[in-house]
């Protein structure tokens, strides 16, 4: 277990967009400073950071500068690089860890990890061609999703398939590549 990190405290965010906006308000609210990183200026989260720095995040050295400055670091959201974590880790805290967010950023490695530890998933099977993806469909059964393994988020990167008949036009929907076909769930609320 780690020590608490305490109001007073400088907190770091890599990204910097409208969910660490509003991270920095509540945590500044509480009495916590805040920095940011990101590839971009005048950003939502630099408009309420204490202090918004522009840097790639494959710029290790400006990642390290900025952790150097900071008691501890997170992320605004899960595309940054496992490599910016890692660097970050060196000087401080980073939370989730760079592990964590090395299998945020990939659904087939979410959907594992969370099946490994126990949890219940929708019936889902890793696709990387559209022959692969009729035949997963014959198993899974429609209605169906299709997303990207990476860099899918808010929605992006997904293709419901209502019939077996969609499967081309989902496959290019998505980009190719490896994706993930999940069974679909019909729920009330989340």
């Amino acid at each position: 277990m780690t020590d608490p990190i305490l109001p007073g405290a400088t907190l770091g965010v890599l990204g910097s967009g409208q969910l660490g906006r509003m991270f920095a308000i509540a945590a500044r609210r509480m009495g916590y400073r805040v920095h940011t990183l990101s590839p971009a200026s005048g950003t939502p989260t630099g408009q309420v950071a204490d202090r918004e720095v522009v840097a790639a995040y494959d710029d290790l050295d400006a990642v390290a500068d900025f952790a150097r400055r900071v008691d501890a670091v997170t992320f605004e959201f899960e595309n940054v690089p496992v490599a910016a974590a890692d660097c970050a880790a060196q000087h401080c805290p980073v939370r989730p860890r760079g592990e964590v967010l090395h299998i945020a950023q990939n659904r087939l490695r979410e959907k594992r990890a969370l099946a490994e530890a126990g949890f219940p998933t929708a019936a889902f099977e890793r696709v990387t061609g559209s022959e692969e993806l009729v035949q997963a469909l014959t198993r899974i059964g429609t209605p169906a999703v299709l997303k990207t393994a990476g860099f899918g988020y808010d929605g992006k990167g997904q293709a419901v398939i209502r019939e077996p008949c969609e499967a081309a036009s989902a496959w290019a929907e998505v980009g190719g590549g490896e994706a993930v076909l999940e069974a679909f769930v019909d729920f009330e609320r989340e």
